[in-house]
């Protein structure tokens, strides 16, 4: 029932966000981000990405934060060379206990895109441990933005 109810809450989000959507074509600063609630973050990500949005992520990008690779286009990202990823499994905290939540970590193997999830299997998988893409092996994969920016808007 539980995976019911985060399929829904999606599904509410999406569509409440896909109706009122407007095609902005502005520039959104992603500036060292920790993550939080997945289903807020695949929200943020559809509708910067039905609006048009160009999206830099400047600085550190963990957990939830991530999902900007698997939910925006390439042609709508870009990195710095301060941008360093953090992946992990997911989990949720509840007061002083964090416990495993299986659900969200599937969320973020469906949502990266294939040269995510490949680069992540070859250093560990997603654990509880953090594992990092940053430098050349991101550069590798995607090309770093080739024009300045200025923060028009910042997530």
């Amino acid at each position: 029932m539980r995976a019911a109810s985060w399929v829904l809450r999606i599904s509410l989000m999406a569509a409440a966000l896909f109706c009122s959507a407007e095609q902005v074509k502005s520039q959104v600063i992603i500036r060292n981000d920790g993550g939080g609630d997945i289903i807020r973050y695949v929200a943020k990500y559809l509708s910067l990405q039905w609006r048009g949005e160009r999206v830099v992520i400047d600085g550190d990008c963990f957990s939830a934060c991530t999902l900007v690779l698997g939910l925006l286009a390439k042609d709508q990202r870009c990195f710095t060379n301060r941008t360093r990823f953090g992946f992990h499994a997911a989990w949720e905290d509840f007061g002083s206990t964090r416990l495993p939540n299986p659900l969200g970590t599937a969320i973020f193997w469906l949502v990266y895109p294939y040269e995510i999830r490949s680069w992540i299997g070859n250093h560990g998988g997603l654990t509880s441990r953090v594992i990092y893409l940053a430098g050349k092996e991101l550069a590798a994969m995607y090309p770093p933005c080739r024009r300045s920016f200025k923060a028009q808007k910042r997530t």
